[in-house]
């Protein structure tokens, strides 16, 4: 069994999701209290594999050094590693982009995506029952489409409604920057739409300028009845598992 978990979501909160395939878990970003994540994956940290680090922004890294200081390995680009100013030896590590990287029974492979200038990965995920899984946030656009790859689940970030002209421009332009459009992720969506895309799910709205029913709604739209199409909150579970019976 797969199951995807949001443990929280969102500038302000911080980011963090764990996916569990029977038993083992893996992070992906870990930018909420530590004690949080504790109580999310049910105080068993020992089952977690690994940690993926999309980038240096803290609602994304916040509790690094717990991870680390209890032997989880975290994975990220070479320049998020050394913003962090890790040492040898420490349990971060720069990982090459466009190599499979095996992290317990999970194999990933990390892709730059553009993030305002920040180096940012986006992961595929491949996951032990055969299926694979984007995470995809803070980006401006992706770069490639993975269509014949036929991604099952997306995790990806949907931050804000496109431009209008009634909004405040300067907080608008500077709160949104360097993140995906509902419009992007459309885009996204139908670049990489085949038979077997079975889960979309949504993260770090923007409290500010999003509007989670309408997204929720309009990407529906884009996916068509078979896809389930979710909202990222905290305590969210979806079980994503490739055949579930």
């Amino acid at each position: 069994m797969t199951t995807l978990k949001v443990i929280d979501t969102g500038s302000r909160r911080g980011n963090c999701y764990v996916l569990n395939h029977d038993g083992e878990l893996l992070l992906l970003d870990f930018g909420c209290k530590w004690e949080k994540i504790l109580e999310g994956i049910g105080f068993k940290p020992s089952k977690i594999s690994g940690a993926l680090l999309t980038h240096q922004h803290m609602d994304h890294a916040k509790c690094y050094k717990e991870l680390m200081s209890v032997g989880i390995p975290i994975y990220t680009n070479d320049e998020t590693a050394e913003h962090f100013d890790v040492v040898a030896g420490e349990r971060m590590m720069g990982i090459p982009e466009g190599q499979w990287l095996s992290i317990g029974n999970f194999k990933v492979i990390p892709l730059y995506v553009p993030h305002d200038g920040v180096p940012n990965y986006m992961y595929l995920i491949k996951i032990p029952d055969g299926q694979l899984m984007m995470y995809a946030t803070d980006f401006m656009y992706l770069p490639k489409t993975f269509k014949g790859m036929h991604i099952s689940t997306f995790l990806i970030e949907c931050n804000h409604l496109d431009a209008d002209p009634e909004k405040d421009a300067v907080n608008y332009k500077h709160s949104i920057k360097g993140h995906s459009s509902l419009d992007v992720v459309k885009n996204v969506i139908r670049a990489n739409r085949t038979e077997l895309m079975k889960n979309v799910i949504l993260c770090h709205i923007s409290e500010a300028w999003g509007d989670p029913e309408l997204m929720r709604n309009e990407i529906k739209e884009s996916t068509g009845d078979t896809v389930t199409v979710d909202v990222a909150e905290p305590g969210l579970e979806r079980d994503i598992s490739l055949f579930p019976f």
